[in-house]
Parts: structure tokens; C-alpha cells; sequence
């Protein structure tokens, strides 16, 4: 081998070794690996496209807590903003309006939370857990209020089958697959490529050291709320078309899904860190977990059990990586 490929393999090797996501994946091939032996119905063309599918809405609402992150944040009102700007998606179709401005209303309203939410953090001071905790009342409050505790039923057409990824544009490959992996690649380019993405990361790091630095703190914060906004309000239209109703409850529980699949993923809770394929890793890690407690008939009563447990064995093979990954001399990301 030449001395340009030798560096080449060596080079690969420390980009593999400092991905902490690459951790998890090595925990999904032994999982799947075991599963394909003891259940017959798990690697079937039928499940897997399931798995896919249903990964997708916690997929969106991973992404836009990985941003938040990065930047130092928490979002707890994802959950609640998807199943609002859901709601407004649904009501504006039930009102005669067309599929774009439906569309364009839920994602206005997902903008205008995630702003409202920056705002407060930022020119309040109010701290971002309570921020987003009080938005995750407030906006899971109105839905409720506005539908009277009754599902929103009867806005579907044609064009949303297509939209929630009940019908299929070429074999099994649905809208939404091909939604989340542009708006995945868009984001991740944005995050590692731009000069505007790499302030996320300074401002997550070191925010007394970003300003120093001359960047806008308070701006990059608030843009990052607003794209988590813009992210659940995305996922609303997903889970809206896939389920074909809107119950008033919809998002509840949604937000511990996106912060588990994000730091599954590499996020840090204390910012600077991760990756939108890690995020997209973690909302995969959390849905197979969900689809082999299924195919295993594990009782309703110990499936948040398992769950959790999963949870921690993802964590741990993080951090196991990671310590890989500083033995060889390649420090994590």
C-alpha cells in the first residue's frame, strides 16, 4: 500500500474511532445480529420498512434538540409544538385551506414558539429548562383547550397519504424517508460547514468565551430554539398525515424521546457536542428498541424498564468508544 493510502486508511480509522455514534451502531449490528436468529419476523422487508417509518417523527424532533444542545440549550416543549402545529395543520385543512398553507401555518406556529422560547431564555433570563417547561404547559394546554379533549378527524387528502408516508412513491421508499434524510444532510452541512453552524459549537462550549470571541450569544441561542421550533413543527405534519387524527394528547412523552435519541447520539447535556447522524442514530436505537420489545411480547409493565435499560447500555457503549477513541489518540468530538 502507498504511503498516500496508508495515511488515508489511518485517517479514516481516527474519523471512525472519534464518532461516538459509530459506539451505538456496533450496539445496533450485535442487536440486530440476535434478533435476526431468535425472531424469524424481525428481518423481514415488512419490519424493517416499519422500523424506518416509525423512527422518522422522533428522527425531526432529534435534530432540532441536537442543535439546541450544541448550543448550550434543552428543549422540553417539543413534544406539545408538535401536536399543536400538528392541530394547526389538521384544523387549517378542515377549514377549506390548501395543503401548502396548512403547512406553512404549523410551520409558522413551530417558528413562533421556538422564538418565543429564545427570547425568554435569552432577554428574560429565564433559565431554558424553565422556559420550555412552562411552553411544554402552555402549548399541550391550548391544544386541548382548542379541541375540547376531542381528536381532530377528517382533514386527510390524497397528497397527505403521500406527505404521513402511508402510500409509497417507489417500492418501499416514502416522502418522509426521503424528508428526513435532506433535511438531515441540510442541518449537518449547516452545523459543520458553514462559519454560522461552527458558532453553535463556540457558543455551546464557552458562551463567555464566544462572546469575547464576537460572536452574537443571544442570537445564536435564539436561532437554535427557532429551528428546534421549526423541527417539531415538521414532525407535527408527519405524525398528523401517518396517524390520520390529531388527539389532543398527541406529543405527550415525544420530548424525552428526542433529548434520549440525541444524546444516544453524542449530544452533550452540556453543550458544544454532537452530530445529526447521531441523533438520526439515536432515534433508530429507540425505535428498534420499541419494535423488539414488541416482537419479544415483553408485558406493557416492564417495557419503560427495558427501555430505560437500553438507555444506559447505549450510554455505556458511547462512552466505551470514546475511551477506545483516547487510547488510540484520537480524542471525541
Amino acid at each position: 500500500m502507498t504511503t498516500i493510502g496508508t495515511e488515508r486508511v489511518s485517517a479514516f480509522r481516527i474519523r471512525v474511532l472519534r464518532d461516538p455514534s459509530f459506539g451505538i451502531l456496533a450496539l445496533l449490528v450485535v442487536a440486530v445480529a440476535v434478533m435476526s436468529f431468535a425472531e424469524p419476523t424481525f428481518a423481514t422487508a415488512g419490519n424493517l420498512t416499519n422500523i424506518v417509518n416509525a423512527m422518522i417523527t422522533v428522527s425531526f424532533l432529534a435534530i432540532g434538540m441536537t442543535v439546541v444542545l450544541i448550543a448550550g440549550g434543552l428543549d422540553l416543549s417539543v413534544g406539545s409544538v408538535m401536536g399543536l402545529s400538528a392541530g394547526v395543520a389538521a384544523s387549517c385543512l378542515n377549514n377549506g385551506l390548501s395543503l401548502a398553507v396548512a403547512f406553512l401555518a404549523a410551520l409558522g406556529v413551530g417558528a413562533g414558539i421556538g422564538l418565543i422560547n429564545g427570547l425568554l431564555i435569552t432577554k428574560l433570563g429565564i433559565p431554558d429548562f424553565i422556559a420550555t417547561l412552562a411552553m411544554l404547559g402552555l402549548a399541550g394546554g391550548f391544544l386541548l383547550y382548542w379541541t375540547a379533549g376531542v381528536p381532530i378527524l377528517g382533514y386527510m387528502t390524497e397528497p397527505y397519504y403521500y406527505v404521513g408516508g402511508l402510500r409509497r412513491i417507489l417500492g418501499p421508499i416514502t416522502v418522509p424517508m426521503l424528508l428526513v434524510l435532506v433535511v438531515g444532510v441540510v442541518v449537518s452541512v449547516f452545523l459543520r460547514r458553514t462559519a454560522l453552524g461552527v458558532k453553535f459549537y463556540a457558543v455551546g462550549s464557552s458562551p463567555t468565551g464566544a462572546m469575547h470571541a464576537g460572536i452574537r450569544v443571544d442570537r445564536i441561542k435564539i436561532a437554535a430554539y427557532v429551528i428546534s421550533g421549526l423541527m417539531a413543527a415538521v414532525a407535527g405534519i408527519h405524525i398528523a398525515g401517518r396517524t390520520t387524527t390529531v388527539p389532543p394528547l398527541i406529543g405527550n412523552g415525544y420530548e424525552i424521546s428526542a433529548i434520549a435519541a440525541a444524546v444516544i447520539g453524542g449530544a452533550s447535556l452540556s453543550g458544544g457536542k454532537g452530530r445529526v447522524i447521531g441523533a438520526l442514530v439515536g432515534a433508530l436505537t429507540l425505535t428498534l428498541t420499541r419494535n423488539i420489545i414488541n416482537l419479544t411480547g415483553v408485558e406493557s409493565s416492564w417495557q419503560a424498564v427495558v427501555t430505560g435499560l437500553v438507555l444506559i447500555l447505549a450510554i455505556l457503549a458511547n462512552q466505551a468508544w470514546s475511551g477506545i477513541a483516547r487510547s488510540v489518540g484520537a480524542p471525541r468530538r
